[in-house]
């Protein structure tokens, strides 16, 4: 059921899907899918996935759903954004690509029929925008094959705790403390710009997003019938959280001289149980 938060950040993520397909970070105009590549971590988790049927969740605009199917995989991917998966479907076109992309709620996926999957991911910046987990958990579940994996990698819950979600890029500050996994209630942000453009200043800058303990997506996963097999953390992030974080050489964000020393990013690995 789309519910009025998700109203409001529907709107959002469709102003950010056209903004990015002008002047942003994704620079569309020159994107190759074969050319772009996952990360070191996702691609360390993902291993071999030639001939494997892996489900995209959160796909944005698809860069990610490409280079997956570029792996080898029958891909298919969801967002709820309808201007994101026409961007998608759009690049799909251009080059002659297979990956099949749904416009949907991942907590609604059934009237889909996608079937079940080897593999399901999800990256960067999923979680805060996803009120229920346990309804994501049991998707994930209904979804995924006997022994089949799930992998997820994103932002760190407790980084977060010392963001300020109606200040665009503020500089870390550890005696700013956020909430850390706040309940059932969302949090009104208002960023006025894209993570991936400051060219623009956004339409639609009422969003909401929920804060996630670490113990609540783990305890939502094991709920739904999965066992977490590896879990760990990152000093480096996907995007520019703190204005004093710098890119190194590897594209990644960091504190600079190691500044400071907290967990930016983790993943998580887990399989079904029979």
């Amino acid at each position: 059921m789309t519910t009025e938060y998700d109203t409001k950040n529907i709107l959002f993520w469709d102003e950010l899907a056209d903004i990015h397909s002008g002047v942003s970070d994704y620079d569309l105009s020159h994107f190759n899918p074969n050319k772009h590549t996952l990360r070191d971590i996702e691609l360390g988790l993902l291993g071999d996935i030639v001939g494997k049927k892996v489900l995209h969740l959160q796909c944005h605009v698809g860069f990610d759903s490409f280079a997956l199917e570029i792996l080898g995989a029958e891909v298919t991917a969801i967002d709820y954004s309808s201007s994101a998966i026409e961007i998608a479907n759009r690049i799909k076109g251009a080059f002659n690509l297979k990956t099949n992309f749904h416009c949907a709620n991942v907590c609604e996926l059934s009237s889909l029929e996608l079937g079940e999957f080897d593999v399901i991911f999800t990256s960067y910046g999923v979680l805060v925008w996803l009120e229920d987990l346990r309804g994501w958990a049991n998707s994930i579940s209904t979804h995924l094959k006997k022994d089949g994996q799930f992998f997820i990698v994103d932002e760190h819950p407790f980084a977060r705790v010392f963001s300020n979600p109606n200040i665009d890029n503020v500089k870390f500050n550890s005696g700013y403390l956020h909430t850390y996994g706040m309940g059932a209630l969302p949090f009104k942000a208002n960023y006025r710009y894209s993570y991936a453009s400051e060219d623009k200043e956004l339409e639609h800058q009422e969003q909401y997003v929920w804060s996630h303990s670490i113990s609540e997506i783990i305890n939502s996963l094991v709920n739904a019938g999965l066992n977490v097999t590896d879990f760990s953390e990152y000093e480096k992030t996907f995007y520019r959280a703190f204005s004093d974080l710098v890119i190194n050489d590897d594209n990644w964000w960091v504190f600079e001289d190691g500044s400071h020393s907290i967990p930016l990013t983790f993943s998580l690995s887990a399989t079904k149980r029979g």
